[in-house]
């Protein structure tokens, strides 16, 4: 919950009284004080009633940028914006419902919620695991989807193709009117895209998911999408899934005491983008008991390090692992886009993997799709490959280049 407003000048006036007058002061203010927090309360609860009265919460256990209030009549979702003073609010209640003044700033999405639009397949992954197929009514970067259910509803035209997330059909969406639009957090340009929707009375609900680095903070963002269709239950069946099974892989790997060595990534235009610190990858191939060469770097990009073949081969040349080459599915795609790749030993030996087990037909991922809430799924692929002995299910999302 966040602070009492005037707290921390309340703490300041505290920590300057000193000495006996001091205490008396003192004794007078926090009176004055008191009463005054509860003439706010009083002014509030009279101008909202009931509706008011929080009456349950949901606090994410990993994640720290999201949360859920449940009122009487109404529920109201929380993202904090890294910047921002106050959180991005939309509030999901019936059409008769009167809202408290306080709200007049929040999106207001009517409920039932049956009708929503997806912008990024990680939307679609969400839906699909939450069993709400039937709710998506349009969807964009279409071909990139892996889920042949909604695939299939794309063909018939059950989903309309609103084009790509950067540049999306605006009228078409309009016209469809989806109750709510997933997006991605706000960027300089989503902005922009942001703005035409809310002229065209479109709700847009921005999901950060992304920006975790934590896996299982990211893999939590599935009760972000539940609560605005109702299948909290189902979200939290789903990650408490989750939560077991990569703790149990995580437990598993420690105790073998191997750490083989990994890189990742390929150049693009020149310079390798590689991951570093508490990057989501980095922290991925940690838990999985992989020794990541770039885990204690401080990033210079974001959280990525932007460097030179040469950087990397000084460090990489007898790296046991060489994992998710961008857009490669085969050694020899690999080495066609540069010979030097030869020389590494990774490539040598052909511990060379990527995650393209599960594709859709225009070459799209199903690790970021489903993949993003089932971080238990991708550690488990992971620990297989630096661990043969660790998970005896095979690979799901990962596949070895040949």
């Amino acid at each position: 919950m966040p602070l009492m407003p005037g707290l921390s000048q309340m703490d300041l006036l505290l920590n300057s009284m000193k000495g006996r007058r001091g205490s008396v002061l003192l004794a007078i203010t926090v009176g004055l004080y008191c009463v005054f927090i509860a003439a706010c309360h009083q002014r509030g609860s009279a101008s909202a009633g009931a509706k008011d009265v929080m009456v349950d919460s949901l606090v994410p256990q990993y994640s720290r940028s999201f949360r859920v209030e449940y009122f009487k009549n109404y529920k109201i979702v929380k993202v904090l914006v890294p910047g921002r003073e106050l959180p991005a609010e939309y509030v999901l209640c019936g059409k008769d419902v009167i809202l408290p003044d306080y709200l007049s700033g929040a999106v207001r999405i009517e409920t039932p919620v049956t009708r929503v639009a997806c912008l990024s397949t990680t939307h679609i992954g969400a839906m699909q695991l939450l069993d709400a197929r039937k709710m998506i009514a349009v969807a964009a970067n279409t071909e990139l989807i892996c889920d042949s259910g909604v695939a299939k509803m794309i063909a018939d035209g059950s989903i309309k193709n609103a084009g790509h997330d950067y540049q999306p059909d605006y009228e078409m969406i309009a016209s469809v009117q989806p109750q709510v639009l997933f997006s991605d957090g706000e960027s300089g340009s989503s902005s922009q895209i942001h703005g035409k929707f809310k002229a065209l009375h479109i709700n847009v609900a921005s999901s950060r998911d992304y920006f975790e680095q934590e896996p299982l903070a990211r893999a939590e963002w599935i009760k972000f999408f539940a609560a605005f269709i109702d299948r909290e239950a189902t979200a939290d069946s789903i990650f408490e899934k989750v939560k077991a099974g990569y703790g149990l892989t995580r437990s598993n790997v420690a105790e073998t005491g191997e750490r083989p060595t990994v890189f990742c990534n390929l150049p693009y235009n020149g310079m390798w983008y590689m991951p570093c610190g508490k990057n989501y990858v980095a922290r991925l191939i940690a838990d999985a008991g992989g020794d990541f060469l770039w885990e204690k770097d401080t990033p210079v990009n974001g959280l990525n390090l932007t460097l030179n073949f040469e950087q990397v081969y000084q460090r990489a040349a007898q790296a046991d692992f060489w994992m998710n080459p961008g857009v490669t599915y085969s050694l020899k795609q690999l080495s066609d886009q540069d010979a030097k790749f030869k020389l590494l030993k990774a490539y040598k030996t052909g511990r060379v993997y990527n995650c393209i087990n599960r594709l859709s037909a225009g070459g799209g991922m199903d690790m970021w799709e489903t993949g993003t809430f089932r971080p238990d799924i991708v550690l488990s692929d992971l620990a297989s490959i630096f661990h043969a002995h660790a998970s005896p299910d095979g690979l799901y999302y990962y596949k070895q280049l040949k």
